[in-house]
């Protein structure tokens, strides 16, 4: 077998590294995704839900102390600064996603966000003949789907297949919106366990439509521990010590969101196999965040204040009313934001946790910076 001479070698090296660094994706993005679609609930919207009528006097993210530590100024994002949807766009040289509802002339070239607070798996309709309330702003995952068809027609047309082949697809982490509803409502577990297979089977039906449309990469998030959020804490107290875990959660509710988890997992696995062209990755959440709890200490949170909220101590479940709400001296070292979202901090390095588990599956390696452990 005749062998290549070092200079052959060498200047094969050399248009391999030009042919690389010359291609269309390389040069811009991360493994060759150039765009990205999110969406989901508050933890990832981005600035929809202050653009709705109305909404806004609900939800409090139109004004500070949202979006202080990072972008200066609220900016819709429920935390004081970034959510897990920019960390991604950053790990991928992406910019941050425009909210679908702004319709001031912002560019959605590389991708956008249609995530609205308050939304849930499934339909108002399907929770009101159970008498569980919704917001009355609510768009759930299947009128998010229909932004997200309308926004492709009017960007790509013709070329969606293609735009969406080169494209990440972040679907959620839908179902805490329901469950919290639910659980609010006084319904028992069991009940509430019920309707976990529903709303899994929303999310799956929402793969099987961006698969139909041309997306050949899905993220798909688990929750959060629900028994670690400074809002389940607050709303559904428990007088016996040991049903809190060494943390100070709720070891109930987060049971709970493993069951949601564990149950989802099981049912992207099956449908990855009616899709095997299709990489559809679980992305875990909930492990993410118990990292961050288990090396506080080393990621400079303060300990002491795990889950307790930096603000809204004395506004509602989930929002602060006011810059002067209890807030916090310094967010970085908190992980819970106002009760039902985190802080800036917290959600940069659950991002790289999540980045670094579940990205390399999508082909995609080294875009995480974080030092923490796998969450596995």
């Amino acid at each position: 077998m005749a062998s290549l001479s070092l200079p052959k070698v060498s200047f094969f090296l050399l248009l391999l590294t030009l042919f690389f660094y010359s291609s269309p994706c390389a040069a811009r993005t991360k493994c060759c995704i150039t765009s990205l679609y999110q969406l989901g609930d508050s933890i990832a919207d981005g600035g929809n839900v202050i653009r709705i009528p109305d909404a806004h006097i609900q939800a409090r993210a139109w004004g500070l102390p949202y979006g202080e530590t990072f972008f200066n100024k609220p900016t819709g994002r429920f935390s004081d600064g970034r959510i897990i949807a920019d960390y991604i766009a950053s790990a991928l040289n992406l910019p941050f996603l425009n909210p679908y509802m702004d319709k001031s002339g912002v560019s959605f070239s590389q991708g956008a966000n249609f995530a609205v607070a308050g939304a849930t798996a499934l339909n108002s309709s399907f929770w009101a003949t159970r008498k569980v309330a919704s917001v009355p702003y609510n768009v759930p995952l299947p009128a998010q789907l229909e932004w997200f068809k309308s926004h492709l027609k009017s960007t790509c047309g013709s070329t969606c297949a293609r735009t969406l082949r080169n494209s990440l697809i972040v679907l959620g982490e839908f179902g805490g919106v329901d469950y919290f509803n639910s659980l609010g409502q006084n319904m028992g577990e069991p009940e509430v366990r019920t309707y976990v297979p529903l709303v899994i089977d929303g999310i799956l039906s929402a793969i099987r439509d961006v698969i139909q449309l041309g997306a050949t990469r899905i993220l798909v998030p688990g929750v959060f521990p629900f028994g670690c959020l400074s809002g389940y804490l607050k709303r559904f107290p428990d007088s016996n010590p040991n049903a809190y875990d060494q943390f100070g959660c709720l070891r109930f509710y987060n049971r709970f969101a493993m069951f949601h988890n564990t149950e989802l997992k099981k049912a992207l696995a099956n449908i990855q196999c009616e899709f095997p062209r299709v990489k559809i990755v679980y992305g875990d959440y909930y492990g993410g965040f118990r990292t961050i709890f288990r090396y506080a200490p080393w990621l400079g949170f303060n300990t002491s204040t795990l889950v307790s909220a930096c603000c809204g101590c004395c506004g509602g479940v989930g929002q602060c009313s006011s810059p002067s709400d209890g807030l916090c001296p310094n967010p970085a070292q908190h992980v819970n934001w106002d009760g039902l979202h985190l802080t800036d901090e917290a959600y940069h390095r659950i991002s790289d946790i999540v980045i670094n588990n579940a990205f390399p599956k999508f082909g995609c390696y080294g875009l995480g910076n974080s030092g923490v452990l796998s969450s596995s």
